[in-house]
């Protein structure tokens, strides 16, 4: 789906760790256990309760619609308000329209919504249409959009937040969703794994039912190993950003020091899934070069600030396997890995994992 969107704020998840390093159970909220592809159950995770932040964050009025969508479309209700919520911050963006043309409270091209196989779908996705047009619901079963016209004014329109999140769900059930690939679907819908981790996060966070305790074992012995053996130089939570200075700011992983050309191996087996700039048009920003690796079982790594890429995304590597070079890439002051773990869409310390 040829689209842009504006992120979200980042959510601070809570962790309680209880003993030592030696013995932990991380209370973390999670989804349903994922396999090696991304699939997620869809038991507990999207028929959860829902959670106090999401009372308190999500507008009662919109409960209905995302509940009823996901009935037809087969898709998590709390995916869908996650998507609200990231997109447009539950419709309270204004103007609601992308600088690449993305309309609507769940920011849809209209080449997505009326369809790619238009005659002016050959550019950013926005086309060629009239206000009419691209209601038309006989343009959208002509040219194979995902419009839908879920009040049955004879419409589908994107700016209609029932119309908008229903078809959003019938766009997302179709890419992977409703067989439990959430992660696959929600790439496709923006083309980019930070917003996969965004939108999954609040999903995450907007209920209460549907999680685990995960038990892990000393150092060593969770299947992960240590990616190079220097000092960490930061740890996981809040601090000062060295860059920009604020105050506070989430350290989501663990900084190694390591040499410039370093090899950075894999911690543990997995297929990569990500491998390239973060953003390749500022290559100042974020993460730099890095790769992303899926474990299994909901489990994720991340290696950040590279020199080099020695990985391509679909690779299956071994613990060990060299993903690439020790770097300074995106923001950062200087040589070092920055390592991340995630769980189901959660980042967590890796310490626990990996040992300091």
């Amino acid at each position: 789906m040829k689209k842009f969107t504006i992120f979200g704020g980042l959510a601070v998840i809570p962790i309680l760790l209880i003993g030592s390093l030696f013995a932990i159970m991380l209370m973390v909220m999670m989804f349903s256990s994922s396999d090696s592809e991304g699939n997620y159950g869809g038991g507990g995770w999207g028929s959860g309760i829902i959670s106090s932040l999401g009372e308190s964050e999500i507008p009662a009025e919109y409960i209905p619609i995302y509940q009823a969508a996901a009935e037809k479309y087969g898709v998590p209700w709390n995916l869908l308000a996650a998507v609200h919520r990231i997109e447009t911050r539950f419709s309270t963006l204004d103007p609601m329209i992308s600088f690449a043309g993305a309309e609507g409270p769940m920011q849809f091209m209209p080449c997505t919504f009326i369809g790619w196989g238009h005659s002016s779908c050959s550019g950013s996705g926005a086309g060629n249409f009239s206000d009419e047009e691209k209601n038309s619901l006989d343009l959208i079963s002509k040219y194979g959009g995902y419009g839908v016209d879920a009040n049955g004014d004879g419409k589908a329109d994107m700016w209609d937040l029932e119309d908008a999140v229903f078809s959003a769900a019938n766009y997302l059930g179709k890419s992977g969703a409703a067989s439990g690939n959430i992660e696959k679907a929600l790439y496709q819908y923006n083309h980019s794994q930070e917003y996969v981790s965004e939108v999954m996060k609040y999903a995450t966070l907007y209920v209460t039912e549907g999680y685990d305790a995960i038990i892990i074992p000393e150092p060593g012995k969770a299947g992960f190993s240590r990616p190079v053996n220097g000092q960490v130089t930061s740890g996981f939570g809040p601090r000062t950003h060295p860059v920009t200075g604020e105050v506070g700011k989430p350290h989501e992983g663990l900084d190694f020091a390591c040499s410039y050309g370093q090899p950075i191996p894999a911690s543990k087996a997995g297929k990569v899934i990500m491998a390239g700039w973060q953003n390749a048009s500022n290559p100042s920003e974020g993460y730099g070069q890095y790769v992303r690796v899926d474990h299994g079982g909901g489990y994720v790594t991340i290696y950040a600030h590279l020199s080099s890429i020695k990985a391509r995304a679909g690779d299956q590597v071994s613990a060990g396997t060299v993903l690439g070079g020790c770097g300074s890439t995106g923001s950062s002051t200087g040589n070092h890995l920055h390592f991340e773990i995630i769980i189901n869409g959660v980042k967590v310390n890796p310490l626990p994992f990996v040992g300091g």
